[in-house]
């Protein structure tokens, strides 16, 4: 039967109605020194519709998956036609002017993640890789490496994609969803919200965190290796870590607190990163970004520092902001040249249970990119990273930028081990001891080696006694997911469950609870002779 929109107006809604352009622009306000502009809209590219998820690759093209057929595809219409599309500013005018599709015909591909070997995405019910095996920028191969994965509550399945230091994959998923995932380690199962962790170096899918959360929308890793996570309906932004103890099927880990101050919790959040640009100003180097979507429409900036074995957090500014009520951020990511790019989502309606699935009002049309910089500092200069040789791309882990960093590392893991071991241990071998950067860049290097799935237990060993807690804290992630080469896995651990920081024995414990009984329990009895604060506590 027809369905009739309960879409009403309000005091600051008069009517259902979409702006362009200019006049979209004219909307937004920006903090003292940022501007906004518009990289690309429908208006241009047609295929640029709810755009979900965006990423840029190792040549500086932007990837965007749209889902126009959200919220589910109604029997008898022509079948599904969502698409990840790349975008290209071909001129170096901060407008995109050219467009591939690189895959069509898909169906709500929520998150995705560029490889050396493909693209892995969020397809429904199953995890797939695609491949472009003739370097004509279209995927020719499509393979379902996984299935099993809930999708019945669309916007919950399986989303964010993001890559921890090794390449492994990080992805989110939604309340009210059973999984049952067959994998070559035995089956993987979740329930309610929580994460999975996929390594494609051994294939292995863990669910990494079950946790009491209704929907995490935003996944990001600071400078350190540690990962936090958003969470919709809270709205928070969590440390994960804590929640990542090994968790029985149905039963939820404590989670962390919430690092976001009460009178700045605006529901819902979508897409998280931490500023980590030279084109940003110097003092606000490490602050976390994070989307709003209805209380808020626009982008909100806070502080992160320390506070005892976690964090805490105070509310910075708004970076953007927009009156216009269609205006939908679900994700962002800094550029090369080191501006920040938002993908708008763009539509009337929002929410999936406030409006009927097939509500005419339903946008299946409109998407927006628009891209932040602060004009009164230079861009930075993109590092050379797609056709970098190895000495190069190593010469890339000293640059500040996070996700510069980030694809140099994504570029290497297409670099064979045999070829990148020898040059690492040189590069290595030649950094500056005296320079205070010296166990962050060794910390660097660690992580190349694991994405190499060889990771250098010498480095390991010396890092899990350096003098930086922040460095012994990743080293002691690295040894909880390389078990398979590391004899002496578990007494490392212990040694870790009786470090001066909390934090180290916090990764101890978490590690530990992954063993088996025999291994893990006499570290966990080790790290609480030691007083717990709270992020221990539970």
């Amino acid at each position: 039967p027809p369905v009739q929109t309960n879409f009403k107006p309000t005091g600051k809604v008069e009517e259902a109605k979409y702006l362009y352009g200019q006049e979209a622009l004219d909307k937004f306000t920006t903090a003292p020194g940022y501007k906004i502009g518009l990289f690309a809209s429908e208006e241009e590219f047609p295929d640029l519709a709810n755009p979900v998820q965006i990423s840029f690759d190792n040549k500086g093209r932007l990837w965007v998956a749209v889902m126009p057929t959200y919220p589910h595809w109604k029997p008898g219409d022509p079948k599904p036609n969502d698409k990840l599309i790349i975008l290209e500013d071909t001129n170096g005018d901060g407008k995109a002017d050219k467009q591939i599709t690189f895959a069509d015909g898909l169906q709500l591909p929520l998150g995705f993640e560029l490889a050396p070997e493909g693209v892995y995405l969020s397809a429904g019910t199953n995890f797939m890789l695609l491949k472009d095996t003739n370097g004509d920028d279209k995927a020719d191969v499509r393979e379902i490496l996984l299935s099993g994965f809930d999708d019945h509550d669309t916007h919950h399945a399986h989303h964010a994609y993001t890559t921890d230091p090794s390449g492994a994959i990080y992805m989110g998923q939604g309340v009210f969803l059973v999984n049952d995932i067959e994998t070559s380690y035995g089956p993987v199962r979740g329930t309610n919200g929580g994460f999975f962790r996929y390594d494609p170096k051994n294939k292995k899918l863990d669910r990494i965190a079950q946790l009491s959360i209704p929907n995490p929308w935003g996944i990001a890793f600071d400078e350190w290796g540690q990962v936090f996570y958003a969470e919709t309906s809270g709205p928070d932004v969590t440390w994960m870590m804590p929640g990542t103890v090994k968790s029985m099927y149905g039963e939820a880990n404590p989670k962390a607190i919430s690092l976001i101050e009460e009178s700045q919790r605006v529901r819902p959040t979508s897409g998280l990163e931490f500023v980590s640009s030279r084109h940003f100003p110097d003092n606000v180097q490490g602050d976390m970004l994070i989307n709003n979507t209805i209380g808020f429409l626009g982008t909100k900036q806070h502080t992160l520092e320390d506070d005892g074995t976690g964090y805490k957090s105070k509310f910075r500014q708004d970076l953007v902001k927009s009156s216009d009520f269609n205006y939908r951020p679900v994700d962002l990511e800094f550029a090369p040249d080191g501006s920040l790019y938002i993908a708008d989502w763009h539509n009337v309606l929002i929410g999936h249970m406030q409006h009927n699935a097939r509500d005419p009002l339903r946008d299946h049309v409109h998407g927006r990119i628009y891209r932040i910089t602060y004009p009164s500092r230079p861009l930075v200069v993109p590092a050379k990273i797609d056709g970098a040789s190895v000495d190069e791309l190593l010469e890339n882990l000293k640059l500040p930028e996070y996700r510069t960093r980030y694809r140099t590392r994504r570029e290497l893991r297409e670099h064979s081990a045999e070829e990148v071991m020898p040059k690492l241990k040189n590069w290595i071998a030649q950094l500056d001891k005296t320079s205070a950067n010296y166990e962050k860049m060794l910390l660097e290097g660690l992580w190349v080696s694991w994405g190499q799935n060889k990771v250098d237990q010498p480095l390991l060993r010396q890092l899990l006694k350096a003098n930086d807690y922040k460095v012994r804290a990743a080293a002691v992630e690295v040894l909880r997911f390389n078990g398979q080469h590391v004899a002496d896995q578990a007494s490392l651990l212990m040694k870790a469950a009786k470090d001066d920081n909390g934090r180290v024995r916090l990764e101890s414990i978490v590690s530990a609870s992954w063993l088996s009984k025999e291994k893990g329990l006499p570290i966990e009895l080790e790290a609480a002779k030691k007083p717990l604060d709270s992020w221990m506590a539970k």
